[in-house]
């Protein structure tokens, strides 16, 4: 009897398993709706709500079905129309540098050299205790021929060093102390890539360009490790501000690296950070050994990696250090700087290359000039046919001049254009076209003409090395090839401009792919992370004119509020 009773509960309970049910909506953690959620998905581009489970979308449509997913313990965001774009990943970024140059003086807004002393002074005078008067943003298009000079430090400040970065990292200012302290007179000379800049008369200007800075900035205090953490956490603040939630760091040591490592023990990691270890001509195989303990050590992790390399090829265009295939047009008799130079030998770099790309590791070529793009592509193209490579996903970055040629072999050897708007800004300009010449001016920041030939672009800010890290502010450049204030009329070489959208999913789907996780992020869809921003004004709608204009009023990041601004107007409870 008993059998039979158990038998029959068997068959009814497998029986009403097999019958129809109403299913239940899951339960969310936190739901936003009415609103247009960009989704990057190119069938449907945009929905009205979203919901979160954890750290992940579980779902994105309408109002409605959005609604039924909440419970007592679920956060309701009422976007009242507002713009939701996935988090920002800036792809192309100093990280540690630019939190710390936070905390110097800075001159990116100086337009005028009195502007720039000025800004000096004050910082001076607001920390009379430190020992070196620091900072960086200065312009090439402030100073007369784009040259700063240590004359105008010295009528204000003589008693202590003063060593100022440019905006682009790639010079330097200092005044006569400084040069003091590093020895430097009219006899030093300097042989490495990059150089002590002098007068006429043969006396150190006070300017210096790439690795002839370090003449100077060795000497400057060491800091600490906790202040670097704690740099790092306001940094992240910033960028949470600006809806960054992914970095990918364009340099960095293993000690840079293990700074980012204690945030994430700590919890204190408030966006995804890639590692890219830098090289030099001496590293070697020990060190390509140990890089790759360090990436499968993170491999997987979510929110902390270390599988890129970076190689620094050449230089930048205002101080003629980019490598040009023809003279640079305001180059006259200048010698050696007629073209530019590689920073590396150039067998050594395509061995390295083909070193790296055979240990599995993604690399990043900063590539400026034209022939320096061009002998990137070469070497990627050497790595892949000698290791029998494919997909890779290998970037080159910034590529300001390319020729059209070089153009198609970027999807043809699935390298990715890695590049940064906000190098385009028409107001910083000036020295550079100087130096490219109204020849080559149409291949520049060739945006439209790598989409035309199917590459898939990959936007960044190089930031410090950047007038700004807004990457809305990149947006508007990459949309209307104008400053914000809408200069010049019509747009600077607007032939490369491109659309919203485009240059859109370059900050956020483009970055994710070039790190091998366009299926995770960079879109706003169910089983994706949860990423995203929540913009002031729809971009989609507005004039592309005011897109610079945009605020963000939320970051997301892991499902987790990181940043809302005040009197956001946005509807939560």
């Amino acid at each position: 009897m008993v059998r039979m009773v158990l038998l029959l509960s068997t068959a009814l309970f497998m029986l009403l398993s097999f019958l129809p049910s109403k299913k239940m909506a899951p339960a969310a953690d936190l739901i936003l709706f009415n609103g247009r959620i960009y989704t990057g998905n190119k069938e449907a581009p945009f929905a009205e709500a979203m919901a979160i489970q954890q750290n992940k979308i579980i779902f994105t449509g309408s109002s409605a079905a959005v609604l039924k997913m909440k419970t007592v313990a679920t956060k309701q965001i009422d976007l009242k129309g507002k713009l939701v774009v996935p988090g920002f990943n800036d792809a192309h970024i100093h990280f540690l540098s630019g939190s710390l140059a936070m905390q110097t003086a800075d001159l990116n807004a100086c337009k005028t050299p009195e502007e720039a002393v000025n800004t000096v002074l004050a910082f001076a005078n607001k920390h009379p205790e430190a020992s070196w008067v620091t900072g960086s943003g200065w312009q090439y298009t402030a100073f007369p021929g784009g040259k700063p000079t240590r004359q105008l430090l010295d009528a204000v400040i003589k008693d202590r060093p003063v060593y100022i970065r440019a905006y682009d990292g790639h010079s330097a200012w200092v005044n006569s102390k400084a040069l003091e302290l590093a020895g430097i007179t009219r006899e030093t000379a300097f042989t490495g890539f990059g150089s002590i800049v002098k007068d006429a008369d043969g006396e150190p200007t006070g300017m210096l360009s790439e690795s002839a800075m370090q003449l100077v900035s060795k000497f400057l205090p060491p800091v600490t490790r906790e202040e670097k953490l704690k740099a790092i956490e306001e940094g992240m603040r910033y960028a949470a501000s600006l809806g960054i939630t992914s970095v990918q760091n364009a340099n960095g040591s293993i000690e840079e690296l293990e700074l980012y490592d204690e945030l994430l023990r700590k919890g204190k990691l408030t966006l995804r950070y890639a590692a890219a270890f830098s090289t030099g001509t001496k590293t070697n195989d020990a060190d390509i050994n140990t890089f790759t303990a360090l990436k499968n050590k993170y491999a997987g992790n979510i929110l902390l990696r270390a599988d890129a390399v970076k190689f620094m090829l050449d230089g930048v265009i205002e101080s003629h250090t980019a490598v040009m295939m023809e003279p640079y047009s305001d180059a006259g008799v200048n010698g050696k700087t007629a073209n530019g130079e590689f920073a590396w030998p150039l067998p050594l770099y395509r061995k390295l290359t083909a070193a790296f790309d055979k240990a599995g590791f993604r690399m990043y070529t900063h590539a400026i000039g034209d022939r320096s793009v061009h002998e990137a592509l070469n070497a990627y193209e050497r790595a892949q046919q000698q290791n029998k490579s494919t997909g890779s996903r290998h970037r080159i970055e910034h590529i300001e001049q390319c020729k059209p040629a070089d153009v198609t072999r970027f999807q043809q050897f699935h390298v990715l254009p890695s590049m940064q708007p906000i190098h385009a800004d028409p107001a910083t300009v000036a020295v550079w076209v100087q130096a490219v010449g109204e020849q080559r001016l149409p291949f520049s920041f060739g945006w439209q003409s790598m989409l035309q030939q199917k590459a898939t672009l990959v936007f960044g800010s190089d930031w410090p090395a950047c007038i700004d890290l807004n990457p809305l502010h990149g947006l508007h450049i990459a949309v209307n090839r104008q400053t914000p204030d809408g200069y010049p009329a019509g747009g600077w070489i607007p032939q490369q401009r491109i659309s919203l959208q485009e240059a859109l999913d370059a900050y956020t789907y483009g970055g994710a792919y070039s790190s091998f996780e366009e299926k995770i992020k960079g879109k706003l869809l169910p089983g994706y992370l949860a990423d995203f921003a929540v913009l002031s004004q729809n971009i989609f709608e507005t004039d592309p004119a005011r897109i610079a204009a945009t605020k963000v009023l939320l970051t997301v990041m892991n499902g987790r509020v990181v940043y809302e601004a005040a009197g956001g107007n946005l509807n939560t409870k």
